[in-house]
């Protein structure tokens, strides 16, 4: 089996819950974090074309961007008191293995959770099958990729090149911890930053194994679970399958959604039934739902909210992502030969998957909108792949 694999295009369709305070909590983020405030000075050693790496991990390795952001990510997940609670989270992201995927020992066996899905019209059987409900791995005790090596997105998405997960999880930790701050420091009271911090770091847990490399350099589209990309549910079934505490596994489903509307709600609700289904557990039993099954315990905590305030990086590094790709079509084209067939092909895609790890599309966003943003692009690029 190819050790990489992915999602596709995820359309930014997510609640426009409170997004107006988004750029709020990222400053918040920058003020409370020094580190990443002042810009850090990256110095490129440039390669030819021809020597681009084409394999993920390396491209990550190669990464300054990639390497300080998961260095960032350790270190959130150290923040955490609870020396169980930190262990675990720590183990998932060191070692990003399916395990969940342990109680399924035969093909019968998923044609059973895929039935029960089916019956509750958590999956859309025109969009996927019990074939293709979980993404291809070896062995439940092994990761398909690291962690580092795993895109943060689709490949038209935000952070889609190799170290963009850990990208985007840093940027997200930053923004969730930041909030927790400014409650306390304006409000006088503390929310439990434990759970905030875990569930954030573990809402994306399942991208390595999702979001797996094509031998092109692209990645595979991503399927749908309950309305929702499918990295979703199988993070929060892994979080439960390794026994994580009610409390963070309720957060980390709210990442993508909010309690605060009964429509809201009901999402998070059927993310919870679909990752409990694919778990093999019973939702109410362990905590994870109210006694009805039909809203989150109550009443609603913070910790959710903040999370899912946190996993907004994406409202800007979506079209900071797609712009840029673009840009970089172009520039392939008119600066390196490209054809507009190998656009298609690894040629172009080791080229931007090089380029997005090592100066990031948010970057190459950010230089495009500056008074001359054609000479400052390829400047910048020209620093990271000569001709």
């Amino acid at each position: 089996m190819n050790p990489f694999f992915t999602f596709a295009n995820q359309k930014c369709s997510r609640k426009n819950f409170l997004q107006i305070s988004i750029g709020a909590a990222a400053a918040v983020a920058l003020m409370k974090m020094p580190s990443l405030s002042a810009a850090a000075q990256i110095e490129f050693t440039p390669i030819p074309l021809a020597q681009c790496p084409t394999d993920p991990l390396i491209i990550a390795q190669k990464s300054q961007n990639v390497q300080n952001a998961y260095k960032k990510v350790l270190t959130f997940v150290n923040k955490i008191t609870d020396r169980t609670l930190r262990e675990k989270v720590l183990a998932i992201i060191q070692y990003p293995a399916p395990t969940v995927m342990e109680q399924y020992t035969s093909n019968s066996s998923v044609e059973r959770t895929y039935q029960k899905l089916l019956q509750k019209k958590l999956v859309d059987p025109a969009i996927i099958t019990w074939e293709t409900l979980f993404p291809p791995y070896q062995k439940p005790t092994k990761p398909v990729q690291l962690f580092i090596s795993a895109p943060g997105s689709g490949y038209s998405s935000h952070h889609s090149y190799p170290g963009g997960l850990a990208i985007h999880t840093a940027i997200n930790l930053g923004i969730a911890d930041a909030i927790c701050s400014i409650y306390q420091d304006t409000l006088s009271y503390e929310v439990n930053r434990d759970v905030v911090l875990a569930a954030e770091a573990l809402h994306d847990l399942a991208k390595p194994w999702v979001f797996q490399w094509n031998t092109d350099g692209s990645c595979l589209k991503e399927l749908t679970i309950a309305g929702t990309g499918s990295h979703h549910i199988l993070s929060i079934a892994e979080s439960i399958h390794r026994k994580l505490p009610a409390e963070v596994i309720v957060a980390q489903a709210c990442a993508h959604n909010h309690p605060g509307t009964p429509k809201d709600e009901a999402d998070v609700v059927s993310w919870i039934q679909s990752s409990s289904i694919i778990a093999g557990v019973d939702p109410v039993a362990l905590g994870l739902l109210a006694p009805d099954g039909k809203t989150l315990p109550l009443p609603h905590k913070q910790e959710g909210y903040i999370t899912h305030l946190g996993d907004h990086d994406f409202v800007i590094s979506v079209p900071a992502a797609q712009n840029s790709i673009q840009l970089l079509k172009k520039l392939a084209q008119t600066d390196y030969g490209m054809s507009s067939t190998d656009l298609e092909t690894i040629r172009f895609n080791k080229f931007r998957n090089y380029i997005g790890a090592q100066l990031s599309f948010m970057q190459l966003n950010h230089t495009a909108a500056s008074p001359d943003p054609s000479a400052g692009i390829k400047n910048l690029v020209a620093q990271v792949i000569t001709k």
